[in-house]
């Protein structure tokens, strides 16, 4: 399956197992920014492609974000169907690619999946076994 986006930060080519997870994410509350694990899921996000609908919280988000960076937990890309403010600021303060814009469709692809990211293009390739 492709899905067509818009890179708002990063570059070239990112392959990696998707981890999907289908509500708004919150950093500060949702995920475990030194293990980098989605808590409500217990899904590590280290090293892997992240698919959210959205962000919500506080503008802490983006220092858990930086902390994911930090100990080496972060993923390699986060694809969203909408970005706000701080899911850009906090992509950016932790050198994470992001791409945005992607149609909601993505969020039914499974888990484990592999994608992969063309950040020059805005495009995401997945195949589903």
């Amino acid at each position: 399956m492709k899905f067509k986006g818009e890179t708002l930060f990063g570059n070239g080519i990112v392959s990696g197992e998707l981890v999907v997870y289908r509500e708004p994410l919150s950093f500060l509350g949702d995920v475990d920014g030194r293990n980098g694990v989605i808590r409500p899921i217990n899904a590590s996000i280290a090293g892997k492609v992240l698919a959210i609908p959205s962000s919500r919280g506080s503008t802490v988000g983006p220092y858990v974000m930086y902390q994911l960076s930090k100990y080496g937990k972060a993923p390699l890309v986060i694809l969203s169907v909408k970005a706000d403010t701080m899911l850009i600021i906090g992509a950016v303060m932790a050198q994470i690619p992001i791409m945005t814009n992607l149609p909601r469709d993505i969020l039914n692809l499974s888990g484990g999946a592999i994608a992969r990211v063309d950040l020059d293009r805005g495009e995401v390739y997945v195949n589903e076994s």
